[in-house]
């Protein structure tokens, strides 16, 4: 038997070890399952998340880096544990942890848009994206940041779906595929130049305004938006930075934007209103 034929046995065999409790997405490219392990004895563990994408769609690369990071040794605060990745047919299979909590989408729903609620969670979430930037050489690009892509349990934030995260590449002008929300994605990743660090700026700054005032963003709309929510100035420069057309003009990697954040909260809380007024 040929090493190709036993290792698409091997990954068959894998596949079929686990039973599937729910199917949370089915697209053209990409399904996303909930499923438990089971052994010979019968016993259960789980549960996971299997996903699985079209092999020529050039989805999922992202996963196999950090499984390979993994087995290195490296640990991530903000990334979901990978346990596996094969191949099965036409399709490409990654096997991780199911991370709990809500959504940051149903988060923001539940608690309402404040300052104090992106006080509490944007740190963290820009936390969780500079471990892809920072952590991995090359930087992985996530390019679908968006509410319902972090789960928050607590105060920690963990970020999920990097099926279209991919590889920056120093030679590459464009990216070869165009992927993403449109509402949060940057101009560059649909036709406009190469997505990189600076991309998931922007769409961290669209993140930053769902988080101030829960609405859909329109970039057209979002000074308009901000400034009807009673977003605080210096807030406001932040989130219209970040989300700037020319990546040049955008904070240059997400540390910047979280720097830029922290002091504008700073600014935003100083208790100067008594002495403004007079007060001793």
């Amino acid at each position: 038997m040929n090493d190709e034929l036993q290792q698409q046995l091997d990954s068959l065999a894998r596949d079929e070890c686990y039973r599937v409790d729910a199917v949370l997405k089915n697209g053209q490219l990409e399904r996303t399952e909930r499923v438990f392990f089971v052994g010979q004895n019968g016993s259960e563990q789980g549960p996971y998340i299997r996903k699985y994408f079209d092999c020529e769609a050039g989805l999922g690369g992202a996963y196999r880096r950090i499984l390979d990071a993994q087995r290195q040794g490296a640990r991530f605060l903000h990334l979901p544990r990978v346990f596996d990745c094969y191949s099965v047919g036409e399709q490409d299979a990654v096997v991780m942890e199911c991370v709990p909590g809500k959504t940051l989408a149903d988060v923001v729903y539940e608690c309402d848009p404040s300052v104090e609620l992106a006080k509490r969670l944007f740190p963290e979430v820009c936390d969780a994206i500079c471990e892809l930037h920072e952590r991995f050489d090359p930087p992985l690009i996530h390019r679908d940041i968006k509410p319902s892509n972090f789960m928050v349990e607590g105060n920690a934030v963990f970020v999920i779906d990097l099926g279209i995260a991919r590889t920056f590449d120093a030679d590459a002008t464009t990216d070869t595929k165009h992927f993403g929300t449109r509402a949060y994605a940057p101009p560059e990743q649909f036709g406009y130049g190469q997505t990189d660090e600076r991309s998931d700026v922007y769409a961290l700054g669209m993140l930053l305004f769902y988080l101030l005032c829960e609405e859909t963003p329109e970039v057209n709309h979002i000074a308009q938006v901000l400034a009807t929510h009673n977003v605080p100035s210096a807030l406001r420069d932040v989130v219209l930075q970040a989300v700037s057309f020319d990546p040049a003009d955008r904070f240059q990697s997400v540390k910047a934007l979280a720097r830029a954040f922290d002091s504008s909260i700073a600014v935003v809380q100083q208790p100067s209103d008594a002495i403004a007024c007079g007060d001793p």
